[in-house]
């Protein structure tokens, strides 16, 4: 009896983990700036000594991440679709500006392009999704918004190095994002890194 109660208990918690889901939302980076950030890649890797101490986000997988959600059951997929539509609904779409690179950790763990001036656009969109996901039962981000592509994890002690080189880049010059809808995104993790699945995209008016 015993063991056929623990069997059906792991049966359910596999069952459980398959209706599981990684979210987010997102805007998605439009190509001649997901170019222009390449460019920038390729510059920085080509003045860092330690070329391993960075793992590089590729261009073509990057997004603006407005709120992650974590762990959802599917069942609340229909909620999450509402909560944005209600959001997006009367949104205007926008342009905005990255001309700033940094880094985020004590030692440096990320290495990010944002904004220097946050558009109020998109700080205003940003907390509209965090009040409505939070009336269907998700958690508000303590931290203040911040508009910002994750360029490279850094994994290794390369921040002395790393500080020097950003020093030479006071500011970025790239081609504005347009934000003309925004994405419900599913993430696997996987050996080979994140895979996204788009679930919902909202065009904004």
């Amino acid at each position: 009896m015993e063991r056929l109660f623990l069997t059906s208990l792991f049966l359910y918690f596999l069952t459980s983990l398959v209706n599981v889901m990684r979210l987010f939302t997102a805007i998605d980076i439009n190509d001649d700036v997901c170019k222009a950030v390449a460019k920038l890649q390729q510059e920085l890797k080509s003045r860092l000594k330690n070329q391993k101490g960075l793992k590089w986000v590729a261009p073509d997988v990057m997004h603006l991440t407005l709120k992650f959600l974590g762990e959802a059951d599917e069942n609340k997929i229909d909620e999450i679709n509402s909560a944005l539509e209600i959001v997006c609904g009367d949104k205007k779409s926008f342009e905005f500006e990255l001309s700033l690179i940094g880094t985020f950790g004590r030692p440096a763990s990320v290495l990010w392009l944002g904004s220097e001036k946050q558009s109020e656009e998109i700080v205003a969109l940003a907390a509209d999704l965090e009040d409505a996901f939070e009336s269907i039962g998700f958690e508000k981000e303590a931290r203040p918004f911040s508009t910002h592509l994750t360029l490279a994890r850094i994994k290794d002690n390369t921040d002395s190095q790393l500080q020097k080189i950003l020093k030479d880049y006071p500011k970025i010059n790239i081609p504005k994002v347009s934000a003309d809808a925004v994405c419900l995104y599913k993430s696997q993790l996987t050996p080979d890194g994140p895979v996204y699945t788009l679930l919902r995209k909202i065009e904004l008016i």
